[in-house]
């Protein structure tokens, strides 16, 4: 039988968001569903009109009606109110202007978070694996060596969990700041791997 060895390894590559999301609450209140539903489209569009920057884009992802009299302490005195969240796709440079420009619009802001493009994202993660398998690898060869052996070949590998490590911002902060410089750090992806090589006897030249 081959002799063989596993062990561990940890990669981590970063790199900084180059997509952003923007949560925004549009609202409309009205003495029936219908009504409350037309002004709170209304409102979304009034939205969507107030970006400035081509390439922000906006997307509608939840609709809501509540009837207020069986809300517990309800927002609005109207009988209905209807609710629309939106999410603004931009780039992180533009997220200060997208947050004045839909609170200026009567937008709520609810959340920021920043991203990668997927294929930035698989790039990292490729490196970060590829990384975590030389470590692996680093480590297997100092025990193999206290044995006088070498290792040669990859047997098998079993990936663990991805680790990406993502940056937001909620509304409790916007609501202090609606016009702050939004600074996001790098995101990092950490890959885990378990290694199992192949050994054999170190040659007198090693």
């Amino acid at each position: 039988m081959t002799p063989h060895i596993t062990t561990e390894g940890t990669g981590r590559r970063e790199a900084m968001p180059d997509l952003a999301m923007v949560e925004v609450t549009a609202t409309g209140d009205g003495d029936s569903a219908m009504i409350a539903r037309e002004a709170a489209r209304d409102h979304a569009a009034t939205i969507e009109a107030s970006l400035t920057t081509p390439d922000d884009r906006i997307r509608t992802v939840e609709r809501s009606i509540t009837d207020t009299e069986g809300a517990f302490e309800p927002e609005t005195d109207a009988p209905y109110r209807a609710t629309e969240r939106l999410v603004v796709d931009c780039v992180p440079e533009t997220v200060g202007d997208v947050v004045v420009e839909t609170t200026d619009a009567g937008g709520e802001v609810q959340s920021i978070d920043f991203h990668l493009h997927e294929a930035v994202r698989r790039e990292l993660r490729d490196e970060a694996l590829e990384a975590a398998t030389e470590r692996a690898r680093e480590k297997a060869e100092r025990v193999a060596a206290v044995e006088e052996l070498a290792v040669t070949e990859v047997r098998a590998v079993r990936e663990g969990e991805t680790s990406t490590g993502m940056q937001g911002f909620v509304d409790e902060a916007l609501d202090f700041a609606p016009d702050t410089d939004f600074q996001p750090s790098p995101v990092a992806i950490t890959e885990t791997v378990e290694v199992e090589f192949e050994l054999e006897t170190a040659s007198s030249g090693r």
